[in-house]
């Protein structure tokens, strides 16, 4: 019984090792693709630069990597937040500390924020804020069905919980 115990033992402590040997370390980026104060409508382009670091002593060929960009609905009462684009792409990394850099393409959101627009010579209208905007993002490293490490920004791991 003690040799089935140590077994199951040194089983789930080196799978436990697996797991969390790859580093997922997550650079959020953006470009201001245009802005106009008068109608305060902004675009950005937003993506990821995603180091994945293999500290096990195998190489890690063909793993899966999952990515996900959030937006923020931001039209008035609809307070939620979707995946506005997600992907993945077949990844090998080299054993020992080696690392892969890789970058997500880039996704556009557009809103527009709360303001006023005049109306007539003395009145102004107020334009409630819309459209969508970054919020945060979600990456994976997968074996499988085995997550090797992941990547979760403050914002969407709140929503998650």
């Amino acid at each position: 019984m003690n040799t089935r115990l140590a077994i199951l033992c040194s089983l789930l402590f080196a799978s436990a090792a697996s797991a969390g040997s790859v580093d997922v370390a997550v650079k959020p980026e953006v470009e201001k693709k245009s802005a106009d104060i008068k109608t305060e409508k902004y675009v950005t382009a937003n993506w990821l630069k995603v180091r994945i670091t293999n500290y096990t002593g195998t190489k890690l060929d063909g793993v899966t990597l999952k990515w996900a960009l959030y937006a923020a609905n931001l039209r008035r009462g609809a307070d939620s937040i979707a995946v506005e684009k997600s992907g993945e792409m077949k990844i090998t990394v080299d054993a020992n500390g080696r690392y892969l850099d890789v970058e997500t393409p880039k996704v556009a959101f557009e809103y527009v924020r709360t303001h006023s627009e005049r109306s007539g010579r003395r009145s102004y209208k107020m334009v409630e804020e819309s459209g969508k905007k970054y919020h945060g993002f979600h990456v994976q490293v997968i074996n499988g069905t085995t997550v090797l490490g992941e990547a979760v920004s403050e914002a969407i791991r709140k929503q998650i919980k």
